[in-house]
């Protein structure tokens, strides 16, 4: 078996500065294999709540979990921190990803964002950044899953609708399924 960091060089060049909406300059690069601690004080950072609205369920960011979680091959699967701070400081905002379904024509698109830190826009940049390097990489679109009690992910998604993708949705035992496809 192949170790999945390896079958994709670390794309540097997909390093990038954004500001948020609320003046929250946050420097947005891809996961590495040597972020576990850091994924895993963000995952401890939140609250239950926002565990539970994210991975469906209350869940223990155990280190086997959390390598899981880093060990992103760059190519089938993309994940990004939104981090702010100096090399020394830096403390992770928010983390998007996604795995491509399939059809290797979608991905699908996961987000959390620090609890002291929603609503100001980092979902948004990391959502409209994963966008543009998905389509980029010749995606067509996204799919999601949403809790219907997820009021914030729901507005983010259509935050973004008619400028990024047109979406169409369906409910289904209190989840909404989302398909995006790029415009």
């Amino acid at each position: 078996m192949s170790d999945p960091v390896s079958e994709g060089a670390y794309p540097r060049e997909l390093e990038t500065w954004r500001t948020t909406k609320a003046a929250i300059k946050i420097f947005l690069r891809a996961i590495r294999h040597s972020d576990a601690p850091r994924h895993k004080a963000f995952l401890q950072s939140l609250s239950s709540q926002s565990v539970y609205l994210k991975f469906f369920r209350i869940i223990r960011p155990t280190d086997d979990f959390v390598q899981w979680l880093v060990d992103v091959d760059y190519l089938r699967q993309m994940a990004f921190l939104a981090l702010t701070g100096d090399e020394e400081t830096d403390e992770v905002l928010g983390i998007c990803r996604y795995i491509l379904n399939k059809d290797d024509r979608t991905a699908e698109v996961y987000f959390a964002v620090r609890d002291d830190f929603q609503g100001r826009g980092v979902g948004r940049e990391l959502l409209s950044y994963i966008t543009s390097v998905a389509r980029k990489r010749g995606l067509t679109g996204f799919t999601a899953a949403v809790m219907a009690d997820n009021r914030r992910m729901m507005r983010l998604f259509r935050s973004l609708e008619k400028k990024e993708f047109t979406m169409r949705s369906r409910m289904e035992a209190g989840v909404f399924y989302l398909d995006m496809e790029f415009v």
